[in-house]
Order: C-alpha cells, then structure tokens, then sequence
C-alpha cells in the first residue's frame, strides 16, 4: 500500500515538473528569440553584415509593418518571415521596436479607404488579391509595405516585389529571401550620415525614364538618384570648395554617373568635362552602343542593316584602357525571339552575358541578357588594372559593321555553324586605376578658353569606371496600359518569361564603384533550391513510407514496454 502511494506521489511530481518546465521555456520564450539554423547556406540566420550594421544604430528604429490581418496563404508566410525577422533583429538589438498593422481593420469603408490613400501617397505599395468569399470571387487591397523611422525620417521599402498585377509564388519566394536586404538597405540610407549621389546622364539621346525606372528605383533604396544634362556646362559634374580662406579645389558634385545607351554625338566640350570629372575622382559606368541595329525595323521585313554609330567617345574609352569594337557579336547561346507562326527561337544577335568569375561583382551571378551587342578590347599600359566582368559563350561569331541583320538567315534557315570560330568576347570590363586625361596630348584652350574654374588634371586619383558594351543591360522592358508605360522588372524577358541577373549585375556594379561592398555580400547571400531525386522517390517510397508511420508507433510501444518492465522490477524488490 505504501509502495502504491509512493508511486503515485513520484508520478505527481514528475507530471508537475514536466508543467513547470514547460512553463517556464513558454515564458522564457516569450522574452527571448532563438532559432536553430541547420541548413548548410545559413538561410535563417542573418548575416555578419547585418549585425554590424544593427549594432552600429544610436537611436531608435521604428518599423511599422502594413501586412497583418486575414490574409492569403501566400501573404500570411511573408508577413510571419518577416515577423521572424524583425525578431532575430531585436536579438542583436533592443533598440528597434516593431508592430504590425491591419489597414482593412476598420469596418467603416470611408476611413478605410482614406487610410489607403494615406499609406499610398507615404509611398507604400499594394496589390488588389482575388480572394474566394462567400459570393464567389473577389478582390482585396493588400498593402505590402513597411515604413522605418530612424532619427526622425522615414523611408517606405516594399516587402513584395513583382512586376506583375498578381505576384506569383515565385515573386513571394524571391520577395522573402530579399527582405533582409531590403530592410539593411533602408536602415543604412536613414543611418548614412552622407547618402552618395548616383546621376543618369540625359542631353544625348540616352535611354529615358521608363526604361530605366526599375534600376532607378532599386538604386533610390540606397542612393540618391536623379538625372543630369551636361550641355558643355562646366559645372555640371564638378564644383568648388573651400579648403581655407585662401584656397580652394575641385571636387565631384556627383558620386556616380551613369551614362546608358546614348544615340547622339558627345561634343568636345561634353567630352572634357566628362574627363576632367574622371581625373578629379569621379566614377563613371558607360553603357554604349557602337552599332545601331533595331528590332522595329524587323516587324516591317526581315531585312535591316546595322551601321557604325559615331559617339565621339571611341578614341576616349581607347585612352583609358578599353576599345570598343564596330561589330555585332552572334552566338547560339541567345535569348528567343517570337516569329510570326507564334513559336519562340533562338536569335543569334541577342547573345546570352556570362559572369566571369573571380571579382566580388560577378561571384554570384547568373547570366546577363543583351541586345545588339559589340565585342571590347582590352588595351593600354599595366598600371590599370583591367577585370572583364561579362562575355560570350564559346563559338561566337563576329560580324563588322555595316552588318545585314537577316531574319530569315538564322530564325528559319538556321546559321552555319562554320562561321561561329570566335571564342567568347569581352562585354563588360572594369578598370580601376590612377587614368591618364584623354587630353594629356591634346589642346584644351578651344575647349576652355580663359574659364578660371577648371583646375585641369591630366592623371586621376586612385577612381574606377565600368565599360559596357551594350546599353540594353540597363534597361527594362515596358508594358502598355490603360494608365501608360508600365515598367516591368529589370532582368525579366516578357517573351520567353524568364529573369536573367542584369538587375543584380547593375547593382553590384554600382555597390563596387561606390565601395558599398555591404550591399553586395547581403545580396549575394546563397538560397540553394535541393531537389529530391524523382527514381529514387519512386523507387524508395514505400520503404520512407513505412519509417515514417510505422517506426514512431513500434519506437513509443517499445519504449512502453522497456519503461514497464524496469519499473516492474524496480517496485517488485
């Protein structure tokens, strides 16, 4: 009888303390984050970056999320990833304060509308979501956006990017592995003491806005952005300063200047200026065009010729280590076109970019698409040091210019393989350095007459530049609605409906030039996809079957059994 009772004390006490404890780890839990990250990229875990970058904040960070509330599948796994976020954020620091907002919570439609409008003129991004109700299909506004403040300013960041009207799996995926590089983005704009100022270049028939709004936009996220027409005005891209009451020096009024498919002439004014913010430090990435060949022309025939368009910045490019070569360069390896019956084939003179590996801009790059594009060459003394970034595959072929651009000859015909002998051609070279002026040897009193306000240079400081030949890279393409040009994501093909990295390789480009090189190790984070073996599924699958129904129910019997007979023995003493 007392062995009896003895038991059933033990067995309270043991149930008591199983409560206890499980008590405990809740309350535990609810001040405390931890999460183990057993998958071999570290995909859960954030990185070194990040945490130095947490760690670095003197104020508060206030993040209001706009995605809460009853939400589709989809919706609920990005706002409860970004919840796990924000979380392991506040492990490494306590300062930044969070919350999550319903803005369809109101049942009054007036002031839920008002509120939408709100949010949408901060900036913050939605989407209308089909939604199954009770009276079959509807819609729902969906905001997907965050607004942080930091010292007293905001900046929205869109926790779901797409360029379609209903984002895919694939956008909500892709949109959840970008979300720590789209809140350190944010974070470090708001914390930059001096945010860097990156300037499209306009004046030259560049490529406009439409076409260039998509990388405008992810650059806005940690740069200043904006345009700038040269016009032979000597204080475009240079200003004065003071250094005492007596002296003064030249310095670049912007950080970066991006100069994207241009289809006029630069004047020799133009031109010097563009060297003379070279040689006082200024960065520059060049997207040129040097034969002009256009797909419009091919909707009318199948026949057009591209020709050799002079730009005046041949011999300029030449001087800092690169030519740039009149050619279209072919390959097999290209991006498909549509023909008229409606099938997609491959069209040789839209070769596919390769990353060459070996510099932190292309580590982790996939491959690039391009339009027309020519061949470089890489030329002048050793004290540049010269990186190609980008080529052809093997077996390119190289037509000079004037070049017959026949539809016929490789769509339906199909190319002879015999003339593809050529290996893989530059594309994309980076150059960083101490330049030497174009005009080293040549007059600038034309160019400047008596103007006081140049200190002319003839070498750079230690300043990097990227040379592109193709200005399609930069560009995206555009579809018509009922409320204009709609741009679509820099990269995706709306034809073959595939993305290619030109988004990542311009960011990473810019990330590089700026020595933001942050950025580039938070985007070139590795989520590898592991796919199971399909024969080995088939061929194991009632095998796998059976451990995992079958051998939890034997394991617990056994358990049963043992824990019985040991305690059996135990108490029969």
């Amino acid at each position: 009888m007392k062995a009896t009772k003895k038991i059933k004390k033990n067995n309270i006490i043991q149930i008591l303390s199983i409560i206890l404890l499980i008590i405990a780890v809740n309350i535990i839990g609810a001040y405390s984050f931890m999460r183990f990250d057993l998958t071999a990229e570290k995909r859960y875990s954030i990185s070194e970056t990040t945490r130095s970058i947490l760690n670095n904040q003197d104020d508060y960070i206030t993040i209001k999320v706009y995605l809460d509330g009853d939400l589709p599948a989809d919706y609920k796994r990005l706002r409860n990833s970004t919840k796990e976020l924000l979380d392991e954020f506040r492990a490494y620091n306590k300062d930044i304060q969070y919350e999550f907002i319903n803005p369809s919570e109101s049942d009054d439609k007036k002031e839920r509308l008002k509120l939408f409008k709100e949010l949408a003129q901060k900036g913050l991004s939605y989407f209308n979501v089909p939604i199954e109700n009770n009276d079959g299909w509807g819609q729902k506004i969906i905001f997907t956006s965050a607004l942080i403040t930091y010292h007293g300013k905001s900046i929205p960041i869109n926790l779901l990017e797409s360029g379609r009207k209903v984002p895919s799996a694939s956008d909500l995926n892709n949109s959840i592995q970008n979300l720590e590089l789209n809140f350190m983005s944010a974070i470090r704009k708001l914390s930059s003491k001096q945010i860097p100022k990156v300037v499209f270049s306009i004046g030259h028939g560049e490529a406009d806005q439409a076409h260039t709004a998509d990388i405008a936009m992810a650059l806005s996220k940690t740069y200043n952005v904006g345009q700038i027409m040269i016009d032979e005005n000597f204080a475009a891209l240079t200003k004065r300063i003071k250094m005492d009451s007596s002296d003064s020096k030249l310095i670049p009024r912007y950080d970066l200047l991006i100069i994207a498919k241009p289809d006029s002439a630069f004047s020799d004014k133009d031109q010097f200026i563009i060297d003379q913010y070279l040689m006082h430090g200024g960065k520059i990435i060049w997207l040129i065009d040097k034969v002009y060949a256009n797909m419009d022309s091919l909707r009318k025939g199948t026949r057009t010729i591209g020709i050799d368009k002079d730009l005046h910045v041949k011999e300029m490019l030449f001087s800092y280590g690169v030519r740039i070569n009149s050619n279209l360069i072919l390959n097999r390896n290209a991006l498909s076109i549509g023909t008229a019956e409606g099938s997609l084939r491959t069209w040789d003179y839209f070769p596919i970019a390769l990353p060459v590996k070996g510099s932190i801009i292309t580590d982790n790059l996939n491959a690039v698409k391009t339009q027309f594009v020519n061949s470089l060459d890489i030329v002048g003394s050793d004290k540049i040091k010269k990186t190609v970034l980008l080529k052809t595959d093997n077996k390119s072929r190289i037509s000079p210019s004037p070049v017959l651009i026949d539809l016929v000859d490789i769509i339906y015909r199909g190319p002879n393989p015999a003339l593809y002998n050529a290996p893989g051609q530059n594309i994309a070279v980076l150059l960083e350095g101490k330049f030497t002026s174009h005009y080293v040897y040549r007059p600038i009193t034309p160019l400047i007459g008596q103007n006081k306000i140049f200190d002319v240079l003839y070498e750079s400081p230690e300043t990097k530049q990227i040379i592109i030949s193709d200005g399609d890279i930069i560009q995206n393409q555009v579809m018509e609605t009922s409320n204009g040009l709609r741009p679509l994501p820099l990269g995706y093909d709306r034809y073959t409906q595939k993305y290619f990295d030109n988004k990542k390789f311009i960011l990473n480009s810019v990330n590089y030039l700026l020595g933001d090189e942050i950025m580039i190790h938070l985007r070139n984070k590795e989520f590898k996809i592991r796919l199971l073996d399909k024969q080995k599924v088939l061929n194991e699958r009632l095998k796998w079957q059976v451990i995992n129904t079958v051998f939890p129910i034997v394991l617990i019997i056994l358990l049963g059994i043992i824990t019985g007979f040991i305690k059996r023995r135990k108490y029969a003493r």
